[in-house]
């Protein structure tokens, strides 16, 4: 889970009790550097104050409603009358979900409540696409399969998925080929170029912003992927593509695609790293 959060200090003091085992826990001390996370940084939720920086700012918590639609914000605010005024405007431009201190706050519960609202639709659509070939795969590989997909800026090679499973990366490919499943190269691609579908819907996101959150070293490699499944530029994905569409071809792309020529998250391609070890092979 990766959470951003800007909150009063007793507040914040509460979550980081509540998410202390979470290593993705990002803490902005002013409203420009919470957007910046959330810009580059793989968030899936936000937890905000409306008067985190000492007065209650409800243009800022707009602004991040309109930049950003489709990302899940949490209000978690005192019991105090502005603090409830506050929360009741922002509801009405589209603030969906609040905590109150010392009432919905509860460890467990607190816990449960963020688990739900980042909950990923594209995500769910893709992998019940995938559910076939998913139950022929030894269960660790599903598991990791799951996880790719729902947090796929952790993943960029083959080996990472191998030592998330537990397998050998020669198992790996032997159980995604026996499934009709592709490869470990064009799951990393697909799951990175889905979740970039649906960061770029939002008005907030740039090409850059997007490539960085996924974990790319460079903003036109992701694009180059992006083409090779989808067929179009990112710069065009507003207008052309449906979410039953988008879902439909990286399903259609993981079972026809051919990724050797295709570069990974270095800029290297299969074919390039090949010769690169024949050459030196060849001069030793």
């Amino acid at each position: 889970m990766s959470v951003a959060a800007f909150l009063l200090p007793r507040l914040l003091a509460h979550v980081k009790h509540v998410f202390a085992d979470e290593d993705e826990l990002l803490v902005a001390t002013s409203w420009e550097e919470l957007e910046s996370f959330i810009r580059r940084k793989p968030v899936r939720v936000v937890m905000l104050d409306p008067s985190a920086d000492g007065r209650i700012n409800i243009p800022a918590v707009e602004r991040l409603l309109k930049r950003y639609p489709s990302l899940p914000l949490m209000a978690y605010v005192t019991q105090t009358a502005p603090a409830f005024a506050a929360v009741a405007q922002l509801g009405k431009l589209g603030l969906e979900d609040v905590v109150l201190q010392r009432f919905d706050d509860a460890p467990e519960q607190f816990r449960d409540r963020v688990e739900h609202v980042q909950g990923n639709s594209l995500t769910r659509q893709l992998t019940a696409g995938l559910g076939p070939g998913l139950k022929e795969l030894p269960r660790r590989l599903t598991r990791t399969i799951e996880k790719l997909f729902a947090q796929p800026h952790r993943y960029a090679t083959s080996l990472d998925v191998a030592m998330e499973a537990g397998m050998s990366t020669i198992s790996v490919y032997r159980s995604l080929e026996e499934a009709e499943l592709g490869s470990p190269k064009r799951l990393i691609i697909a799951a990175k170029v889905l979740r970039g579908f649906g960061y770029l819907r939002d008005p907030g996101y740039s090409v850059l912003d997007v490539s960085m959150k996924l974990g790319y070293k460079a903003a036109r490699i992701f694009s180059h992927h992006w083409v090779s499944v989808f067929g179009l530029a990112p710069a065009r994905i507003r207008t052309r593509l449906t979410d039953e569409v988008a879902v439909e071809r990286v399903l259609r792309w993981i079972k026809s695609a051919d990724d050797s020529a295709l570069p990974d998250l270095e800029g290297s391609t299969g074919s390039r790293r090949r010769r690169r070890r024949n050459r030196k092979s060849g001069s030793d």
